[in-house]
C-alpha cells in the first residue's frame, strides 16, 4: 500500500495514497516482485460474485484426523506428518496470508491485503462469520499502509460500537506475532480489566481456531487458554527433560497484556501494541501514556521497529482528572497524516482514520453501505429525543456522522447550542476561511502599522479573518487634548488579560482579545461577527498593551479590559492615549443602578454578577442566531467548555463575551442644542383684521 507499483492503481483514503497491483497480481513479501495469482470467483454469474467465506476442500476434515492421530503418537526422532494435499493448501493459504488475495465482487475485481483475507476468510468472531464490508476494505487498506510506512509508528481509529474494532485489534496483534521470530506484542485499554477482557475475547479465542498451520506452538504451562500471557515457545519442563527441548524450533514471541498505567510498558520493546477504548481511558492520560509507549516502537537509533493501533468509540468518561478528557483529541490532533514535521512523522507518529456513522450499517451482499437510509434512521433516531438535551448528545456520539460529533463536549453543564457549535466547526472543515497573522509596531514617523508574521516564530500575534481598508486605518478624534479612538461606532475590541506582571504559564491564565465588527445593515455578511484575535501569554507583560494598543489605534476602535486586571489603566494614560479606554458599558450596570447621581464608573470592563449575567445572556444569544458567523475554531472549541461557575480556564470565550456585550453599547446621545435651530415667533395681530367679502 505505501511503496508505489507503476503498472498497479491506487486510491486515496483519507489523505493516505494507497497502491494496489495490477488486477491479479501480488506483490511477493519476500522477493517485491509482481507475480500473477488470478481472480477469485464465487459464480460465474455476476449477481451471485460476492465474498463468501471459501468452504474447505472436501478432504480437508478427513486429512487433519490422520494428522492428529499421528501426531498424538509420534516419537520425536519421528518425521512429522506429511499429506501433499495439505501442503500444498498450507502453502496456497500461506501465500494469501502474506501477499493478499483477489476476488470478483458484482464483477469488480477488488484486493484484499492478507490480513483482512485472513480476518475474512479464518478469523473466528462472537456471533457468526466476518462478512466483507467496503469500510473494512479502506480500513484495512490504510492500516496496511501505516504499517510499511518506515516512518509511521501506526493508526489512530475512530469508529461506531459494535463495527468489529475489538476483532481488528485481535487480529492486528496476532497475525504479525504468530509469523514472527522474537516479537512482542502488547495491550492497555481504558482499565486493567478491560485489557484482560481484549485478550481473552480477541485474542486467545480466535488464535485457537485458527487452521493448524497458521497456530504455531504455545506455551500450556499457562493452560491451554492463557489468561495473562501468550508465549509461542515449547511449553515448559522441568527435570532431566528439559534439555531435551533445547534445540527445537520455536518463535520466541510473546502477547500480553498490562493495566492502562502510563508505564507498565516502559523500557520494553512492542513490535505490535494496541491501545483499546483509549478515548476513554480513565486511569490515565492517554497523551502522556503515548510518550511511553512511542520509545518501546523504536529501536536504539530511533529507527521505527513496532507498529501501534489506537481505537475508540469517543463517549463521555466519569472522571475529573484535569486533562484526561482532552487527552485523547490532543492525540488525534497531533495525528493529522496531512501535517508531517520536518523528520516525515506526524507529531505522534501515528496517522489517524475516522469512519462515520453514515457507512457503518445497511450492507448489501456485496458490502455496500445504504448511506441514504442510514442517514434517514440516524436522523430519525435523534429527532425523537430532541425534546431531551442530554438523550439527545448521547444519540449523536454513540452514532457519529463528523468527527466534530465524535468529539462533541457533553452538553450536561454548558450554555451554549453545541448542535450548532458542532455544524459550524463541521462546516470550517470543509470549507477554512483564511487567516492572516499580524504584527502592529509604531513606525517611525509615529503611525501604527502593520506587518505578516510567522506564527510559529513569535509568542503573541493577532489572526485576522478580515482587515480594515486604507482610508480606514488610523483614525482618531480629538476631544480638547484628549485623544480617542475615530471609529468608535464601527467595532470595539475586548480583552481579558490577567492581573500579575511576570509572564510564564505557571502564573495562570492567558491573554485573549478579540476585534468585533459592530453589525451594519448596509453589509450583513461581513459585519456583527468577530475578525480578530490575540491570544498568548508574552514574557513581558508590556509586550500585551502594547499590541493591544497599537492594534486600537490602527482600527480606531475603543478597548474594554476586564476590569480584574485593572494596570492597564496606567499603560495606556502614561502614552496619551487613556481615551481609548471608555468607561463600564451602561448595559452592564443594572437598571435600578443607572440613574443615581454619584454612579461610578471605572474605565474598562465590570465584573458583577449582573454583567456576567448579560455576558452569558449575550453569548447564548450570538450562538442560537449567528453561530455560522463564528469563524474561529479557537472560539469554537472553548464554548462548550465554558462553565458560569469556573471561568477562569475559559479566556478565550470570557474575552468573547466582553466583546460582544461591549459592542452592545449604543454611542451616546449629543448633548441638546441650548438655543434652537429654528425660533419661532408668535403673530400678534393674528386674528384681529376681518376679511371683507
Amino acid at each position: 500500500m505505501y511503496y508505489p507499483i507503476p503498472t498497479g492503481s491506487q486510491i486515496e483514503i483519507q489523505g493516505l495514497v494507497c497502491h494496489i497491483p495490477p488486477e491479479g497480481y501480488i506483490v511477493n513479501i519476500q522477493t517485491g516482485e509482481l507475480e500473477y495469482r488470478g481472480i477469485y470467483k464465487r459464480s460465474d454469474k455476476i449477481e451471485e460474485q460476492y465474498w463468501e467465506k471459501i468452504p474447505l476442500p472436501s478432504w480437508y476434515k478427513q486429512i487433519i484426523k490422520e494428522e492428529s492421530a499421528y501426531e498424538k503418537n509420534r516419537k520425536d526422532d519421528e518425521p512429522s506428518f506429511y499429506n501433499e494435499q495439505l501442503e500444498k493448501y498450507t502453502k496456497t493459504e500461506w501465500d494469501r496470508r502474506l501477499n493478499g488475495f483477489w476476488f470478483y465482487n458484482k464483477g469488480i475485481p477488488v484486493y484484499l491485503v492478507g490480513s483482512h483475507y485472513v480476518f475474512l476468510q479464518w478469523w473466528a468472531i462472537d456471533v457468526s462469520v466476518v462478512k466483507f464490508r467496503m469500510p473494512d476494505l479502506e480500513y484495512f487498506y490504510f492500516l496496511q499502509y501505516c504499517i510499511e510506512d518506515p516512518e509511521s509508528m501506526g493508526m489512530i481509529e475512530i469508529t461506531k460500537r459494535r463495527f468489529g474494532k475489538t476483532y481488528r485489534c485481535g487480529l492486528f496483534l496476532t497475525e504479525y506475532i504468530t509469523r514472527t521470530r522474537n516479537a512482542n506484542a502488547g495491550i492497555q485499554s481504558k482499565t486493567g480489566g478491560d485489557a484482560k477482557k481484549l485478550f481473552g475475547k480477541a485474542v486467545i479465542f480466535p488464535f485457537k481456531r485458527l487452521p493448524r498451520f497458521f497456530r504455531p506452538e504455545y506455551d500450556m504451562s499457562l493452560g491451554v487458554t492463557p489468561k495473562t500471557e501468550i508465549r509461542f515457545q515449547q511449553t515448559n519442563v522441568r527435570g532431566k527433560k528439559a534439555e531435551d527441548t533445547l534445540d527445537r524450533d520455536e518463535l520466541g514471541s510473546l502477547i500480553d497484556w498490562q493495566s492502562a498505567d502510563a508505564v507498565a510498558y516502559d523500557g520494553q520493546k512492542l513490535h505490535r501494541y494496541v491501545a483499546d477504548e483509549s478515548g476513554k481511558t480513565i486511569e490515565a492520560n492517554v497523551y502522556d501514556r503515548h510518550d511511553v509507549i512511542r520509545y518501546c516502537l523504536l529501536d536504539d537509533e530511533g529507527k521505527i521497529i513496532g507498529k501501534a493501533l489506537y481505537t475508540t468509540t469517543v463517549e463521555k468518561m466519569e472522571t475529573e482528572r484535569d486533562g484526561i478528557q482532552d487527552a485523547f483529541k490532543k492525540l488525534w490532533e497531533d495525528s493529522d497524516q496531512l501535517d508531517r514535521k520536518e523528520n516525515g512523522r506526524t507529531a505522534s507518529g501515528l496517522y489517524r482514520f475516522f469512519m462515520t456513522a453514515d457507512r457503518a450499517k445497511n450492507f448489501d451482499i456485496y458490502g455496500f453501505p445504504n448511506v441514504e437510509k442510514t442517514i434517514k434512521e440516524i436522523l430519525s433516531d435523534r429527532a425523537s429525543v430532541s425534546h431531551n438535551q442530554r438523550a439527545l448528545m448521547n444519540r449523536i456520539k454513540k452514532e457519529a456522522r463528523t468527527i466534530e460529533e465524535a468529539f462533541m463536549d457533553d452538553a450536561d453543564d454548558c450554555i451554549f447550542d453545541i448542535i450548532k457549535i458542532n455544524a459550524q466547526k463541521a462546516y470550517l472543515r470543509e470549507h477554512p476561511v483564511p487567516k492572516r497573522t499580524i504584527h502592529y509596531y509604531r513606525d517611525l514617523d509615529q503611525v501604527v502599522k502593520r506587518k505578516d508574521v510567522d506564527p510559529k516564530k513569535t509568542d503573541l500575534y493577532w489572526s485576522h479573518v478580515l482587515l480594515p481598508k486604507i482610508d480606514e486605518i488610523n483614525k482618531i478624534d480629538q476631544d480638547g487634548h484628549l485623544k480617542k479612538p475615530g471609529r468608535a461606532d464601527v467595532g470595539v475590541i475586548g480583552v481579558d488579560g490577567y492581573s500579575n506582571t511576570q509572564g510564564g504559564k505557571k502564573y495562570g491564565s492567558k491573554l485573549s482579545g478579540w476585534i468585533f465588527l459592530k453589525y451594519d445593515l448596509r453589509d450583513p455578511e461581513n459585519t456583527g461577527l468577530f475578525v480578530g484575535h490575540i491570544y498568548g501569554r508574552p514574557n513581558d507583560k508590556d509586550d500585551m498593551y502594547n499590541q493591544i494598543l497599537l492594534c486600537a489605534e490602527y482600527w480606531g476602535f475603543p478597548v474594554y479590559f476586564e476590569f480584574v486586571a485593572d494596570d492597564y489603566y496606567t499603560y495606556f494614560k502614561n502614552r496619551g492615549r487613556l481615551g481609548y479606554l471608555p468607561y463600564f458599558p451602561m448595559n452592564t450596570i443594572a437598571p435600578e443602578k443607572r440613574n443615581k447621581e454619584n454612579l461610578e464608573r471605572q474605565r474598562g470592563f465590570p465584573t458583577t454578577e449582573f454583567a456576567l449575567t448579560k455576558q452569558n445572556d449575550a453569548m447564548i444569544t450570538y450562538v442560537d442566531n449567528h453561530c455560522d458567523k463564528i469563524y474561529y475554531e479557537v472560539l469554537l472549541d472553548d464554548l462548550p467548555k465554558f462553565r458560569p461557575y469556573k471561568r477562569t480556564p475559559s479566556d478565550i470565550t470570557v474575552s468573547a463575551m466582553i466583546t460582544l456585550v461591549s459592542s452592545m453599547e449604543l454611542k451616546p446621545k449629543p448633548a441638546p442644542r441650548r438655543t434652537p435651530l429654528v425660533t419661532i415667533y408668535e403673530n400678534e395681530n393674528y386674528g384681529k383684521h376681518t376679511v371683507e367679502a
